[in-house]
């Protein structure tokens, strides 16, 4: 089907044509849009598709979405919603690389471990697993992340410093494992890089060395 007799039908749906509703064709066309004519045309290709009956009470033009019409649109409903349900994760790939061990020393602060407890429901692993991004569309992907909204671990203050946020996104790692990747407020890796936390220790778990691919499914 056309688009445009799709809008139409869409329309249809709106104005209440579920059920019998009173529309003239001058009234459909201010409704989408166009002319009377190509109103006229796109009732007609409904009609005859099925899509739509339509009939006369009393000499006013009545108009209902027939039960093929209406099991068009719920189908493709349901593949709209599908394909916002799959893409409610995202899958990226990267590399392994050695950090320079900050992360353990991060993770392990009383401040953020209590957080990583109460809000994720495990206790991290003492460190970082450093993910090196390849595809530059998983490098876009990660520059926007800190715009959907994400676990927050805050920031705190000790007799040392001061602590930035962590944004946590919790993950499966190699399809079965339980983790987070997490943003750091302050880093000094740019979006290419993926930081990830787990109650397993990663490296052992999954036998990995360096230069050895990850993939990661991010929850959003």
């Amino acid at each position: 089907m056309k688009s445009s007799y799709f809008t139409t039908l869409i329309q249809l749906l709106l104005l209440g044509a579920k059920n019998p509703i009173k529309l003239s064709t001058s009234d459909l066309a201010i409704s989408i849009d166009k002319t009377q004519q190509t109103a006229s045309m796109h009732l007609l290709f409904l009609e005859k598709n099925n899509m739509i009956a339509r009939y006369k009470i009393d000499g006013d033009d009545v108009i209902q979405i027939s039960a093929s019409g209406l099991k068009y649109l719920l189908s493709v409903n349901q593949k709209i919603q599908s394909a916002f349900d799959d893409n409610s994760s995202t899958l990226v790939t990267g590399k392994v690389f050695s950090g320079l061990g900050e992360g353990a020393y991060y993770i392990s602060l009383s401040g953020y471990k209590k957080q990583f407890i109460s809000k994720l429901g495990y206790e991290p692993y003492p460190g970082t697993l450093n993910l090196k991004l390849s595809s530059n569309l998983h490098k876009q992907f990660i520059e926007n992340l800190s715009n959907v909204d994400g676990i927050i671990i805050e920031g705190f203050t000790d007799k040392k410093r001061t602590y930035g946020n962590v944004i946590c996104y919790p993950s499966i790692i190699d399809s079965n494992i339980q983790g987070s990747v997490i943003l750091i407020e302050r880093t000094h890796h740019d979006s290419s890089v993926v930081e990830l936390i787990s109650p397993t220790f990663l490296r052992k778990k999954l036998k990995l060395k360096d230069g050895d691919e990850v993939k990661v499914n991010i929850s959003v």
